[in-house]
């Protein structure tokens, strides 16, 4: 077990100055800082936190004006360009160097008490532990155990490794992930849970099977993402004679290149980058979500699904199973007859399908919010004995 003579988490109160950061431009991270941080202003059983909630934001990001108004709520707001190119990154280091001096002088200005990385981001990840003072503990958010394949680099491993390395404390939102984490660290890990995107338009009521269901896969087309074991299961199910579907890929990615094969022929293809204003309508556009992963820690677009009662079909990855409970199936093995057998069920019997949909309801109701997770960051205590862990 750790040693926790030294947590800082034991003795700095959870209503202390707390900055919320992620510097990402684009997908999931700017739309995760702006979820939490609204669950943090309106957690409902503590103090208003409008004092002593403090926000790091890039003006660059897709939702700029979301966070641009949250800062408004906020005791204060420090908004950071970093880049807007891959030329950028090596560009931009004098800006990163400059602002990493701002931030810190600005960090004892407003005598912040806590900083929290909310999601890894590359300038962020490479700068924030290292301006962050030692006096000030450091919660660090992690989603992913490990890089995926594809998209290592030098500056996503120093950023990893910084973050790790400068943890007073660390949440995850998988048991995967925090079993993964075993051994690397030596701060206590708790293990939250990752609240749906879109929480405040979720779904009331279960979804029907259409005649012809829409199985869709959204997001970065990276080849852990198993898009040939999409395009493999698909014809295996046609090939069954299995009544028609339709399969939608939607991202963009290394594996648009599988659009030009004669596999690729079983699907829809809309592949560029989608702004976020469209995600929401893209996964309400789906009939079922296939995670055909052949690595992952979790999902994003997961949560998505959850949220608008898309059930899902995943493979036995990472916490992807964990992910999936109560409103998915998941396959057996990471083969392609392995994904149509987990599929066909699910687009040929209306019963089963309303019932996972239903599922995905009752989770929604029942699982932790935003606030909740907002709670567990400031204090390291999750709102069930269930989902908390010290690992060391």
């Amino acid at each position: 077990m750790t040693d926790m003579s030294n947590d800082r988490s034991l003795t700095l109160s959870p209503d202390a100055r707390t900055l919320w950061v992620h510097w990402g431009r684009t997908g999931g991270g700017p739309r995760f800082l702006a979820d939490l941080v609204d669950g943090d202003l309106a957690a409902g059983d503590l103090p208003t936190r409008t004092d002593n909630a403090y926000l790091s934001w890039n003006p660059d990001a897709e939702i700029a004006p979301r966070l641009a108004e949250t800062g408004t709520r906020c005791a204060g707001d420090f908004p950071v360009r970093t880049y807007t190119s891959t030329l950028g990154v090596i560009l931009g280091v004098p800006r990163l160097v400059w602002n990493s001096l701002r931030v810190r002088r600005w960090l004892r200005t407003q005598k912040i008490d806590r900083v929290v990385c909310v999601m890894e981001s590359v300038y962020q990840s490479l700068a924030l532990p290292v301006l962050t003072p030692r006096d000030v503990e450091y919660v660090a958010c992690i989603h992913d155990a490990t890089i995926h394949p594809g998209e290592e680099n030098i500056l996503q491993i120093l950023g990893k490794r910084n973050e790790l390395r400068r943890a007073d404390r660390i949440v995850t939102f998988s048991d995967a992930v925090t079993r993964a984490l075993s051994g690397r660290v030596d701060v206590p890990v708790a293990t939250g849970s990752h609240p749906p995107f879109d929480l405040q338009d979720a779904a009331t009521d279960p979804r029907e099977l259409p005649d012809l269901p829409v199985i869709g896969l959204f997001g970065r087309l990276q080849q852990y993402k198993g898009i040939d074991i999409a395009l493999a299961a698909a014809k295996i199910l046609r090939d069954r004679g299995v009544s028609p579907f339709e399969l939608r890929i939607t991202g963009s990615g290394p594996e648009e290149r599988l659009r030009e094969t004669d596999l690729g022929s079983q699907a829809v293809w809309d592949t560029r980058w989608i702004p976020d204003e469209e995600v929401t309508d893209i996964v309400r556009g789906m009939d079922v979500m296939l995670l055909p992963y052949t690595e992952a820690s979790q999902s994003g677009p997961v949560t998505l699904a959850l949220a608008h009662a898309v059930p899902c079909v995943g493979t036995p990855v990472g916490a992807i199973p964990e992910q999936l409970e109560g409103f998915g199936a998941v396959s057996a093995e990471t083969t392609p007859e392995s994904v149509a057998d987990a599929l066909e069920p699910l687009i040929t019997d209306p019963d089963l399908y309303r019932e996972l949909s239903a599922g995905a309801v009752r989770r929604v109701a029942e699982q932790p919010d935003w606030s909740d997770l907002a709670t567990l960051v400031r204090t390291g205590i999750s709102t069930s004995t269930k989902n908390e862990e010290t690992i060391g």
